[in-house]
């Protein structure tokens, strides 16, 4: 890409953009040209941000349904078509925390946090998904985070989570066709996200987590994590389907592969003895592969099966 990268006459949607890294994309949209749609659950804060566009110069609106439900999706998408036509990018961002130890963890609490995190972008995804692929074109960034590599109190959350980066794969297949691109990013930053609830973990925990973030806590902003989101909102970006972990000053693609593995068929039917004694080649990450799709998983699977009848790999 040359020159810099501007949204002028393009229309944002931002969830959860009342305060924190939403609050940060969406002024930074603005700066460069979007007309922002400013959702929030409090409204107050939705009307901040917004009021904040208008001060610089923007254009902006707010808005304050639930993602939670598919009419929240829907009046949300809607209010950035009344208010300015069209809708170019979404930013999926709304989120919340409630963290507790997994035997512990109540179903409610739970079903609340896949509501909001995997439901939520779901259900505002899908109207954007249309009227984008009707313009045919369209940049959808999701938002998941790095505690899908495990993370304790958090089985919920990391599990919704978890959730949205297979949601965004498919999403961006089908959106191939029609101009659209979905990526996924993994913040990290400090944004007072669970300043108003309980305690987020237990005083061991804390302080192991407070120890190993302390070096990155000065550069733990939303700024060093809302450039690589407005990269991937542009029409500069031609990337979709990938997952990236965004802060400190760093970027890095997270990848979800597969090794080459065994196969049995040498070695007779497929046996848990079998998985026993070829643990070293199973998890061998010397060939490692990453599907473009869960069909693409199978094919590879098909290319490397040996032949029955030659006793060797096709390849």
């Amino acid at each position: 890409m040359t020159g810099a990268i501007r949204f002028d006459g393009e229309v944002a949607v931002v969830t959860g953009a009342g305060g924190g890294l939403g609050r940060a994309y969406a002024l930074a949209l603005a700066d460069r040209g979007a007309a922002v749609l400013c959702n929030d659950l409090v409204a107050d804060a939705a009307a901040s941000t917004a009021a904040a566009i208008g001060e610089r110069g923007g254009r902006a609106v707010a808005e304050a349904s639930s993602v939670a439900t598919p009419e929240g999706g829907a009046a949300i998408v809607d209010a950035a078509l009344d208010a300015f036509g069209a809708i170019d990018v979404l930013v999926n961002n709304a989120g919340q925390l409630r963290n507790a130890p997994f035997a512990e963890a109540e179903p409610d609490e739970v079903d609340a946090l896949i509501a909001t995190h995997l439901g939520g972008a779901f259900h505002v995804t899908r109207p954007a998904f249309r009227r984008m692929a009707v313009a045919g074109h369209g940049r959808i960034v999701f938002t998941s985070s790095s505690a899908v590599f495990g993370s304790p109190w958090q089985a919920g959350y990391a599990a919704a989570k978890a959730g949205i980066i297979g949601l965004g794969h498919t999403v961006a297949l089908e959106g191939e066709a029609h101009g659209i691109a979905a990526n996924t990013v993994l913040p990290m930053a400090l944004t007072g996200i669970a300043e108003d609830g309980p305690p987020p973990f237990p005083p061991d925990l804390m302080r192991e987590t407070v120890a190993a973030l302390a070096p990155l806590a000065p550069e733990m902003t939303v700024d060093n994590v809302t450039p690589l989101v407005l990269y991937l909102a542009s029409r500069g970006c031609t990337l979709t389907r990938r997952t990236f972990s965004v802060g400190c000053g760093h970027v890095a693609e997270v990848l979800l592969g597969v090794t080459e593995g065994w196969y049995a068929d040498g070695d007779g039917p497929l046996s848990p003895e079998g998985v026993a004694e070829h643990l070293d080649e199973i998890c061998d990450p010397t060939g490692f592969a990453v599907p473009g799709s869960m069909l693409d998983g199978a094919r590879l699977i098909a290319r490397d099966r040996p032949d029955p009848a030659r006793g060797r790999r096709d390849r």
